[in-house]
């Protein structure tokens, strides 16, 4: 692994990786965690800008039925990234700021950056099978 900065899922410290640890330098959290982060509007925006990995991120609701169908295929498609794509949750309805600044307007719609840039975007719910197929191709 050359030197990669990769943001930490649990304090949301930028850590600069190479071949030596997965550890993050300031709270000791495993970088390498396979897990949706849920973010708020703040962190969101630091995994999306400072992350040198793809980043996913799911705009959700917990009132839409769409939404919660899709959440264990949004979690069980994670478990195969680690360090390669970093997947995010948000709920639109308490942090609104960053879904009006991505123009989401339906639920869920997965929104896909590298390098802070968005590279694609669904509004619809995806299968554990469509969301690796996609994560695989931003790796």
């Amino acid at each position: 692994m050359e030197n990669l900065k990769v943001v930490c899922p649990e304090c949301n410290h930028i850590n600069t990786l190479n071949n030596e640890s997965t550890i993050c330098i300031h709270c000791e959290a495993d970088l390498d965690e396979p897990f949706p982060v849920e973010v708020n509007d703040e962190s969101c925006n630091i995994h999306i800008k400072e992350n040198e990995i793809a980043v996913l991120v799911d705009f959700y609701s917990t009132t839409c039925g769409p939404c919660m169908a899709m959440y264990d295929d949004y979690e069980d498609a994670a478990l195969a990234f680690g360090l390669s794509v970093r997947f995010l949750k948000i709920d639109a309805d308490k942090y609104q700021k960053v879904a009006q600044a991505y123009g989401v307007g339906a639920l869920p719609t997965i929104i896909a950056f590298k390098k802070g840039v968005e590279v694609n975007r669904v509004s619809q719910q995806l299968s554990q099978v469509e969301l690796d197929l996609w994560a695989k191709s931003l790796v």
